[in-house]
């Protein structure tokens, strides 16, 4: 294979630049400090230590070595395994399994965290409820994601995303789990990537959507006409530029509206792989498609699910899990919703509430493994 080696920087680029420099000086020299000002500005919000997947890692390992925070800690009564996997694109992207030490797990749950999430942080602790019950838990962090390759939340591909957890999911369990009973879960843009998933795969006997991104809340799009600019300026879904990755796309904080209680809020920012800018402009408009496609397809998802939402959800639309609970296609299907509940049910709410969640989700896989 031929071996071809660019500069990151175009000449050109480099030359248009000096050009727009000169022609700044030539009509009024202070606008070279202006610009210079601005452009400080502008990259000291859009490059931030934390974009680079190795500085993330490294913030991980050192944290290990100083010590896991308690809530962290493995328990006796279950196994849990990281590594890395390798995607079709050769991006690393990590990894966990993790199982019951006193007996064989009766059924596997695939779980997809949120935007800007990542799996082995809050949700793998809580997500040991389920562990000790019997079930084993495997997880796998999204491009960008984590402790995973790729720009801090930048993806140009909704698709390709979902393609790496089905793609991860089904070799993982195959190799590991063939004959057990094979669930998907999912939370926020997680549900949307589970139902994808579900959607398309033989294996899935079954899909846990957790306040799924079927439709982004009106209170936290866009208006049309920035929707319109958008896919202007940063192209159709699945492409990605310079431009694309910018945070620039208009929208409230995600986590300020998914946390009732401040103090999960601040737990689950306090890594090194947290997420604190405006989307970028990519990712917005790849959630925008995806939740139209997923939207528009409500009718035709088949397989036998459960969908949980709170009914004070800011984020995600409780109205949209009522509608794919009345009009899907599954002969199978169940609805809870609780009251008061705010978008991030396994990890922002009292731990009642938290116990309620897993309890109904427990109950659930059960009486279908």
């Amino acid at each position: 294979m031929e071996v071809v080696i660019n500069p990151t920087f175009k000449q050109s680029t480099i030359l248009t630049a000096g050009f727009i420099l000169f022609g700044l000086a030539t009509i009024w020299p202070p606008l070279i400090l202006v610009c210079a000002f601005l452009t400080s500005k502008f990259l000291s919000y859009t490059n931030l230590n934390n974009d680079d997947a190795p500085a993330r890692r490294l913030w991980w390992s050192k944290m290990k070595s100083q010590g896991l925070p308690p809530w962290l800690a493995v328990p006796s009564s279950v196994t849990y395994e990281e590594s890395y996997w390798v995607n079709s694109r050769g991006m690393c992207l990590m990894s966990y399994i993790s199982t019951p030490t006193s007996r064989p797990p009766k059924a596997v749950l695939m779980y997809c965290h949120g935007y800007g999430d990542q799996a082995s942080w809050l949700k793998a602790a809580e997500y040991r409820r389920l562990v000790k019950e019997g079930y084993a838990v495997m997880a796998l962090e999204y491009e960008g994601h984590g402790r995973s390759d790729g720009t801090l939340v930048g993806f140009g591909s909704f698709d390709r995303l979902a393609g790496d957890v089905k793609d991860y999911m089904e070799e993982t369990y195959l190799k590991n789990f063939k004959g057990l009973k094979l669930f998907v879960g999912g939370e926020s843009m997680g549900g949307a990537v589970a139902y994808t998933v579900a959607s398309s795969s033989s294996l899935v006997s079954g899909a846990v959507l957790i306040c799924p991104m079927c439709a982004i809340h009106e209170n936290l799009k866009p208006p049309q006409f920035v929707i319109d600019l958008l896919y202007k300026v940063v192209g159709p879904p699945g492409t990605i530029n310079a431009v694309g990755m910018l945070p620039l796309a208009p929208s409230k904080s995600v986590n300020e509206n998914s946390f009732k209680l401040t103090e999960k809020r601040i737990l689950s920012e306090s890594t090194n792989s947290r997420y604190t800018r405006l989307p970028r402009l990519c990712v917005a408009r790849e959630l925008l498609d995806a939740t139209s496609k997923i939207s528009s397809s409500l009718h035709t998802f088949s397989k036998p699910f459960i969908v949980l939402h709170g009914d004070a959800d800011k984020v995600t639309d409780p109205d949209l899990s009522k509608q794919l609970h009345d009009s899907a296609e599954s002969k199978d299907k169940t609805i809870k919703l609780y009251e008061g509940m705010w978008h991030t049910l396994t990890t922002g709410e009292p731990e009642e509430n938290i116990d309620k969640v897993f309890g109904d989700i427990k109950t659930w896989l059960d009486e279908r493994s």
